[in-house]
């Protein structure tokens, strides 16, 4: 139960792309998501969940009784370059495409091991993260449809893209002063 507590957290009400704004950036240009294959999708998928492991294992079986925690971006860095470009010559070899991403995978993989507290928790994150930026992205496709009249112009469109996630974010985020929410008083 706590797990699936986790989970709508990260998906609904802390989403790590309204909140912490991962992915933000990818999601509001729906075109770059629309060339990508499954190999992509699973090769992000799969650097995320295997570097987030390794760096939440290195961080919590080394780093912390070394007493050097403060170095836990640093090897999540080293060990996600690592699994991404394992990952990256796989997927040259296999297809002969490339399929890099770095930002979100990375903020995933640091959001992930900086707030969990077991191994299964960051594994919950970590999917929390790729489901929420799943389920934002037809949000984003279904609001691009209904202004396409607006998409000649960009700052237009984009001001209008930015209040419609600034609705979202107030809506998700008001539960916490409704007086339906029993856990605020």
């Amino acid at each position: 139960m706590i797990y699936l507590n986790a989970f709508f957290y990260y998906v609904c009400f802390a989403s790590s792309i309204l909140i912490y704004g991962i992915g933000l950036n990818k999601t509001a240009d729906v075109n770059t998501m629309k060339n990508k294959d499954i190999i992509y999708f699973g090769k992000v998928i799969l650097t995320i969940l295997v570097s987030s492991i390794l760096s939440w294992l290195i961080a919590d079986k080394l780093l912390v009784p070394l007493k050097l925690a403060e170095l836990y971006p640093f090897t999540s860095l080293l060990v996600y370059v690592f699994i991404s470009m394992l990952f990256e010559m796989i997927t040259r070899y296999l297809t002969k495409k490339s399929s890099t991403e770095f930002v979100l995978s990375y903020l995933t993989v640091l959001l992930s091991v900086s707030e969990s507290t077991a191994l299964v928790n960051t594994i919950v994150i970590s999917l929390s993260t790729i489901i929420a930026m799943l389920l934002f992205v037809p949000l984003v496709y279904s609001f691009r449809k209904r202004n396409l009249k607006d998409i000649e112009q960009p700052e237009v469109y984009m001001s209008r893209l930015f209040i419609f996630i600034a609705i979202i974010i107030l809506v998700i985020s008001s539960w916490d002063f409704m007086w339906i929410n029993p856990e605020v008083f």
